[in-house]
């Protein structure tokens, strides 16, 4: 379960953690823009790779790989999907081959991009940053509920398997059939654990009077400083600059036609 490592937040006390949530998030969205409007391979690299800079910076680079390692058969799964669904078009190889590179790699700036917010960002940061986008609280309070609660769930999952695995539950082996049905030991404790957290966070909601009041108020404020501004600054420059590039049509390098003279159909 450690795709779900980069929901956790891990605390630290980096440029990255100090910076203004709403600054990490405007960031994160137009880096997602950015790999969403591209198609041309080294663009996407180079996103991945300035991510990586800023990830290690950070240093949450374990919980990322982590969290790469376990989306691995998705991003596999992609590269086959894209790859092959390109055969009755052009030549497999040349063609199939860039486009199957990067949309795999346009996924791991995804996960990239999300891991490195969820993982420099606290949960309190997160609802005090959707309540300024206007964002209903309920919303906010299901939302960040999910973030806090999804690690733990598969926690717990692992914890289940291991269990039922000691008393001789084979869950990956034997027919597709067999393994559907020998989950259901494992998704029956589970289910009652969800249930029991559910009337637990319900009770402490009620003790609090959760909805009791709409003028709500927060202990902490978000106040930009004058490096979350720069930084922004510079991500905007950035982020225009690859908006440009698009919009006037400009390829760094000529992607398909280079994989085709090393990879001849």
């Amino acid at each position: 379960m450690s795709l779900f490592e980069g929901l956790r937040f891990r605390p630290g006390k980096t440029f990255i953690h100090r910076l203004d949530p709403r600054v990490k998030l405007a960031t994160s969205t137009m880096v997602l823009i950015t790999a969403v409007i591209h198609i041309d391979i080294v663009i996407i690299l180079l996103l991945l790779i300035l991510e990586s800079l800023v990830i290690l910076s950070a240093k949450v680079q374990n919980l990322w790989i982590k969290t790469i390692r376990g989306a691995l058969p998705l991003v596999a799964i992609v590269f086959a999907i894209t790859f092959f669904s390109q055969y009755s078009r052009e030549p497999v190889i040349s063609t199939g081959l860039g486009y199957a590179l990067t949309y795999s790699l346009r996924l791991l700036v995804f996960l990239s991009s999300f891991s490195l917010f969820f993982l420099t960002t606290t949960p309190d940061e997160i609802a005090l940053t959707l309540q300024q986008l206007r964002v209903p609280y309920e919303y906010t309070f299901a939302f960040v509920s999910a973030i806090r609660f999804t690690p733990v769930m598969a926690e717990e999952l692992q914890v289940v398997l291991d269990a039922q695995r000691a008393r001789g539950l084979e869950v990956d082996k034997g027919p597709f059939t067999k393994r559907i049905r020998n989950l259901i030991p494992v998704l029956v404790p589970l289910l009652v654990n969800v249930i029991r957290r559910s009337y637990e966070l319900a009770e402490a909601m009620e003790v609090k009077c959760f909805g009791a009041s709409r003028k709500r108020t927060s202990l902490k404020q978000l106040n930009m400083s004058k490096k979350d501004v720069l930084f922004l600054a510079v991500v905007l420059v950035l982020f225009s600059i690859g908006l440009s590039v698009k919009l006037l049509g400009i390829e760094p390098v000529k992607t398909l036609p280079l994989l085709g003279t090393f990879f001849p159909s």
